[in-house]
């Protein structure tokens, strides 16, 4: 194998471990209709809302990116990203989170999060 094509592909492995994504969901209630890929999703960080909502799903996700190539993983960028797809595909509008954690290991930032994907009810 010459050099040079072994040097194109530890470049493309790197490329390719630059990011990965991991996130297991488990709907708490029957299925709803999804919601368009890029809907409006509340988050609740601090404290859950203060008007009635149902649980419809509890999402973990793990994110790991190479902070060479891809950045810092955090939890209001790449994290928000991933539980927004996911509580859109199960109806929802709102994610509650529940717990994270953001670490570092030499070149590769991780972020876990572990939330709650709501349907919050309309004001009456």
């Amino acid at each position: 194998m010459s050099a040079s094509l072994r040097r194109a592909i530890l470049a493309l492995a790197a490329v390719t471990a630059a990011c990965a994504t991991t996130t297991r969901v488990d709907p708490t209630t029957a299925a709803r209709a999804a919601r368009e890929e890029n809907c409006e999703i509340r988050f609740f960080e601090a404290e859950k809302p203060s008007v009635p909502f149902e649980t419809l799903g509890k999402v973990e996700s793990h994110i790991a990116q190479n902070r060479l190539f891809g950045g810092t993983a955090t939890l209001e960028h790449e994290g928000y990203a991933e539980l927004k797809k996911k509580a859109c595909a199960l109806g929802g509008d709102g994610v509650v989170i529940d717990d994270h954690l953001q670490t570092s290991v030499a070149e590769m930032s991780h972020l876990h999060v572990w939330a709650t994907v709501i349907k919050l009810s309309p004001p009456k």
